[in-house]
């Protein structure tokens, strides 16, 4: 069986969505938001017994039920029980700064979700605050250019990135060409502005080689 999300991988990406919903964000939201951006599979989406929720929305409502956000000092939760919300505070907000480029990276990257729940635990875990290393292999590299280290990186053509983006922005805007999926829409201005996914074909026309 495999291994279901806790309370502290749902930390991160929730403060990420109360941040850029104004500050605040229901239960209720939080539970379709999340469920949206995280992919939930396995056992996390079996149904609980006589209920309603699946194991995901309920270890969301345990944030507020074993107030996880208090606890940390990230948001505190504001109005009456079936109607209330929960209000980032400038503590959250500092935790979403610092952690807000590996965020962006996990986010718009297709992880799977085991790998996506991994990476926001160890986040939350690492106590002396080292950054987490991050590489990109759905990147457009120059042939020839990869380096080798502890892992593989490759090595991204700023040059070839930079025309697409001035080629495919329309009113300042970036979307798929063919799906018009649009990541600074869906992910919002922090996360997926300015991002672009490229794809190259090895010969298309005479005038690629």
């Amino acid at each position: 069986m495999s291994q279901r999300i806790s309370e502290t991988e749902l930390i991160l990406p929730s403060l990420y969505l109360m941040n850029i919903n104004g500050g605040t964000i229901t239960t209720s939201d939080l539970i379709s938001r999340l469920r949206l951006i995280m992919k939930p599979s396995g056992a996390d989406l079996e149904i609980l017994s006589g209920r309603n929720d699946d194991k995901f929305s309920q270890k969301v409502r345990n944030l507020k039920a074993h107030s996880t956000f208090e606890r940390y000092g990230y948001a505190s939760y504001k109005g009456e029980a079936r109607k209330g919300y929960a209000e980032i505070t400038e503590e959250g907000k500092k935790h979403l700064k610092e952690n807000q480029e590996i965020l962006k990276y996990l986010l718009i990257n297709d992880f799977e979700y085991a790998d996506l729940t991994e990476n926001l635990r160890a986040i939350e875990n690492n106590k002396d605050k080292r950054k987490v290393q991050t590489f990109d292999e759905n990147i457009i590299i120059q042939e020839g250019i990869k380096k080798i280290a502890q892992v593989k990186v490759y090595e991204r053509s700023s040059k070839l990135r930079n025309y697409a983006i001035e080629y495919f922005t329309v009113d300042g805007h970036i979307a798929c060409s063919c799906c018009s999926f649009d990541f600074e829409k869906f992910y919002g201005p922090e996360i997926g502005k300015g991002f672009i996914e490229m794809v190259v074909y090895k010969k298309v026309c005479n005038r690629f080689d």
